[in-house]
Parts: structure tokens; sequence; C-alpha cells
């Protein structure tokens, strides 16, 4: 690999999400949802999680800063914020800010998620995201932490993974409220898109100079058989459902089937965005298979996977992130890569994952892609949903019983490559990973 380089005022980042590294979050859906030890791989809960809210987080950012890192991502945990339909918590607000605060003394570009996965229980009571009502909620919930933030936070992310969060958790049964219903999951997915749309508009209205977007998780989908028309159908069906209605929505302001039983037209979703995140973790290997029903009759069959017995994030697949960048800057805006990592317990894997895929988006922004920025995920080990603490994917090593940090060699990796803006291979030949 040549050296490369990245342009000046590139942002390199690393991603977290509220409850995933906060602790103690015990009024939103995931919380009663993980007092099941069955509905977690580990049976072990978040929990105190990284110590993010109790004091850990200073801490991290801090690390994250001294390794070279000029930007993260974070998202706000709406059952701490408004623990009660209406009620906003002044303190939770304050702790927000401070470490919002903390980041701009620290030179962390903020980029703030307001939906990360987890809703307060009022609102899993109300029907979660089946329930139009809830769009309005989140549109105010939006605008009180527009209000309350907006002036420290230049990128908003409305909502994490809308399509991820709608099929696994409506449509699905892995995640709450696992209803294993295909028409809720469509319903759900057709009310994050509006409220993706009212949030965009709410930031806006309070934060007029911030940037706003809709972060995508976009897996790279290929017919295992190429020549197969089956496996070729079933392949567009799945990306269709995951990327294209969304993306259609976007681009048209027009909600197609399934998300509607007719063409709906919703100009707030038409062209809500200011730029677009990129969550890329592999490539799948689409087979047609009639009993295969909940897939759109169509297997992932890829090998080797990156996969656990209930979850799979693909085959390693560096071109497939360069296809989505380009894919995406077809749609004229900035574009980040918000989410990038591999599930590595012996953190083997994830120095050549790293510098393969940072390349494959070098070469995507030569082709003419807008990538403005890179997030790893994640900073560190953290609650990996319904694969407990059983799947890491951190730069740093976290024991949670311990609370304890260690560096891996791969967050030694991403600081080096972080401070040179780029891959150079000389100063990585140190590094006894390539030794």
């Amino acid at each position: 690999m040549n050296d490369i380089f990245f342009p000046a005022g590139f942002l390199w980042g690393t991603a977290t999400s509220s409850h995933q590294v906060e602790g103690g979050n015990q009024n939103n859906d995931w919380w009663e949802w993980e007092q099941s030890p069955r509905h977690i791989r580990d049976g072990l809960p978040a929990a105190a999680a990284c110590g993010w809210w109790e004091g850990k987080a200073e801490q991290d950012l801090t690390y994250a800063a001294e390794l070279g890192q000029n930007a993260h991502r974070l998202s706000l945990e709406w059952s701490r914020l408004e623990p009660m339909p209406g009620v906003y918590d002044k303190a939770a607000f304050a702790r927000y800010r401070k470490l919002l605060e903390l980041m701009h003394k620290l030179k962390l570009t903020a980029m703030v998620t307001v939906y990360h996965f987890t809703l307060p229980l009022w609102a899993t009571k109300m029907g979660g995201w089946t329930n139009p009502a809830l769009v309005g909620q989140f549109r105010q919930f939006t605008h009180e932490c527009a209000k309350q933030l907006g002036d420290l936070v230049p990128l908003w992310c409305t909502i994490n993974e809308p399509a991820v969060l709608a099929y696994l958790a409506y449509a699905g049964t892995v995640w709450p409220p696992g209803h294993g219903s295909i028409p809720q999951g469509f319903c759900a997915l057709r009310q994050l898109l509006l409220a993706h749309a009212a949030a965009y508009h709410a930031l806006h209205q309070v934060c007029g100079k911030a940037q706003v977007g809709l972060v995508l998780n976009m897996p790279w989908l290929e017919p295992a058989r190429p020549a197969s028309i089956l496996d070729t159908a079933v392949t567009k069906a799945q990306d269709w459902l995951l990327t294209g209605v969304i993306l259609h929505a976007l681009k048209s302001g027009w909600l197609m089937p399934p998300l509607t039983f007719f063409p709906c037209h919703t100009p707030s979703v038409y062209r809500s965005f200011d730029f677009l995140g990129l969550n890329y973790y592999g490539r799948y290997a689409v087979r047609f298979d009639l009993k295969a029903v909940s897939l759109m009759f169509g297997n992932h069959v890829q090998e080797p996977s990156v996969r656990t017995e209930s979850s799979d994030w693909g085959q390693i697949a560096p071109r497939g992130i360069y296809h989505q960048l380009l894919r995406l800057s077809r749609l004229d805006v900035p574009l980040y890569v918000t989410e990038n990592g591999v599930y590595d317990n012996t953190d083997t894997v994830r120095p050549k994952y790293l510098l393969d895929h940072i390349a494959a988006v070098h070469r995507a922004m030569s082709a003419g892609a807008d990538v403005r920025g890179y997030f790893h995920w994640s900073l560190l080990d953290n609650f990996e949903w319904a694969q407990g603490w059983s799947t890491p994917f951190g730069l740093i090593q976290l024991n949670p019983q311990t609370q304890e940090r260690k560096l891996k060699a791969s967050g030694e990796l991403y600081s080096r490559i972080c401070k040179a803006n780029g891959i150079i291979n000389n100063s990585l030949d140190k590094l006894s990973i390539f030794q």
C-alpha cells in the first residue's frame, strides 16, 4: 500500500451510543428487555456499562484526543432527558452539556445522534414506533435538545439506522419490543422516516447553521450465484427494504410500497438531509431460499463471515464501503463514515481491517465521493445490544467488572493514522503487530 493522505480538516473519530457506554439507564426499553437473560447472548446486562454517566466519559474523551482524534460521535439518551412526556431533566441536560463543553475544549468536533435505538418506557407504552403520535413527541424532544445543546453541536444525526431498528425490533424478535410482525416492521420504518424529517426541521428551526443528517446501515449485498435470476431478485429485494426505500424517500419525498399500500407523498421527507452517514461492516452473499421468509427468501451464505450463532456482521470486504460511498455520493451531499469496525476478540483482525477500509474510503474520495470524516466503531469495548459483552468492537479494551481500560494494538495503529492524517507506511512498520 502506498502512503495516502486525507484533506486538511478531515475528521478522525470514534463513535459511541448512550445506552452502550453510560450505565444505569433504567427507564428505557432496553433495560427492561435485559431483565430476561434469554434476551442477551451472554446473559449480562448493560448495568454500569462503561461508566460514562458517573464520570468515566471525561477520562475516555480526553484519551481519545491524546490519541490524535479530532472528533467524536455520541448519542443522547431520550429516557434520561425526558423521563416523562413533556418533562425534561435539567440535571441530565447539564451532564451532556458538560461533556460537550469538554469536547470543545479538547478540540473534538461533536457529532450528536438524537436517537440511537433506545426508547423511554413511556414511549413503549404508546406502542413505540408503530404509533404515529410518537413522531410529534420526537419532534418536541429534538427541539428541546437543540435549544439546550445546539450552540455546542455543529453536526447532528437525527436517527441511527432506522431500517435496522424497524426490522430487528418490530419485524423481528431479537430487539425490544420483539413483535415478530413484518407489517409492524414496515409501519415502524415509515414512522421513523417521518420522525427523522420532523427532527431535521426542528433542528434547523433552532440551529440554523448546524448540519443535520441521517445515518444508514448499508451492507454490501451481492447474489451468491451471479448468474442466478432468483439470487439476483432476492438481493435486490433485500437492498430495497434496507436502503433503497429510504434513499428513494429522501430523494423524492415519496414513501413507496411496502411502507404504504400505495405511493404516499411526504414532502417533509424530501431532501431532509445536509449530509448522510454511512455505517458499514461487511458483505453478504444472498442465495434464494423459499424457507427464508423473514429475509425475503434470501439466506446469507458468505464464507468466511464475522458472526456468532445469533448475529452476522458479514464478510470483511473493503470494496463494499467504496461502492456504498459512491452510491451515496449521487445524492450530492457531504458524507461521513459514521460507523465502521469489526468484532474481534483477539485484536488480530482489526488492524488490517482498519487499514484496508480507510484505504477504500480514500479511493472513494479519489473517485468523487465527498467524504468529510471517518468514525470507527467503537472507542472502547461496550455493551453490544443482544450480544451483551461477548463481541468487543473497541480500540480500547474494557473489563466491565473492574472498569479497567487498556489500549489495543489497533488503537495504537488508529492513533498513528489520526496524527498523520493518513496512512504512512514507514511509521506503521515500527508497530509490533506488523513486525
